[in-house]
């Protein structure tokens, strides 16, 4: 008995050192991003720079000098830095507990534990039973920032290069389809093509076939495909939310075998942490008795 409580103490301290240091690293990559990314400028230049190169192409004559990655990221860097804290303070909590046997550590570990992997089976059964209408939640914000926000491929806000990075990598066109862009409000129609003429698009010009990856792309040199959109030239036909779907779908295994994985390391320092904790309690029981 003792020898299985011996090894389950080191089973919890080595997997929730990993959980800790995972979490530390999360909480650094959010502070440094949101508070100090201009210690990010050097390692991101040439992302910077094929950023501007395209706008450039696209006629804007908008500049990054003032681009702060951290405004940009502003959810973002909240989410991992929340996150980092909550996997640093419940690796710390695991690794106390089992290292000194604190039953207080294990039993708020367990219970935390606990209510991940119900939550997780929660929105596994949810995911199935209610699909139409998680997808309805899950698509309206995708509307309304394309409706409300979205300015053009020479824009350098971050709904506009988020939209561009999503269309061009996704080979995709608006949420549904191209359509969704004719209540786009803030999306500049009138594009400039040169010797001062004005065209009016149908589509952005992120929605065309272009070749390379964002942001180093390379435009058409005419706009018939933004101007006169088909299936050829275009990707007028498939919704971003239907492609990033098939995205997750064509990597399906990978994801399964993840989440399993990681269910399964839950489930583990579940039980794990019970067994030690019970260990503990029967100890003290046997010296009371005594």
């Amino acid at each position: 008995m003792g020898a299985c409580v011996g090894i389950s103490q080191c089973v919890l301290v080595i997997i929730n050192l990993v959980f800790a240091l995972f979490g530390l690293v999360f909480l650094v990559v959010g502070c440094v991003v949101r508070f100090g990314s201009h210690l990010m400028d050097n390692i991101l230049q040439d992302f910077y720079t094929a950023i501007q190169r395209l706008m450039e192409k696209a006629g804007s004559s908008s500049t990054l000098s003032s681009f702060n990655l951290g405004d940009y990221l502003q959810s973002a860097t909240l989410a991992f830095i929340l996150l980092g804290a909550f996997f640093f303070v419940l690796g710390m909590a695991g690794c106390i507990g089992a290292c000194c046997q604190n039953k207080c550590c294990l039993v708020v570990y367990a219970a935390i534990m606990g209510v991940i992997i119900v939550g997780e089976i929660v929105f596994v059964v949810l995911l199935f039973t209610i699909r139409d209408q998680l997808e309805t939640t899950l698509e309206n914000p995708l509307y309304d920032s394309l409706r409300n926000d979205y300015v053009g491929i020479n824009s350098s806000d971050a709904i506009s290069l988020g939209w561009n990075f999503a269309m061009i990598t996704f080979k995709c066109c608006g949420v549904e389809n191209y359509t969704d862009f004719n209540d786009a409000r803030s999306w500049q129609r009138s594009y400039d093509v040169g010797q001062g003429l004005d065209v009016n698009l149908t589509v952005p010009i992120a929605c065309c076939k272009l070749n390379g990856t964002f942001p180093d792309v390379t435009l058409p040199d005419n706009f018939t495909c933004a101007l006169s959109p088909n299936s050829g030239n275009a990707n007028i036909d498939q919704g971003c939310y239907n492609a990033l779907v098939d995205f997750l779908v064509d990597n399906s295994n990978i994801l399964i075998g993840v989440g399993a994985a990681i269910a399964a390391v839950e489930i583990l320092m579940f039980i794990l942490a019970i067994c030690v904790c019970r260990a503990d309690s029967k100890k003290y029981d046997e010296v009371g008795e005594w």
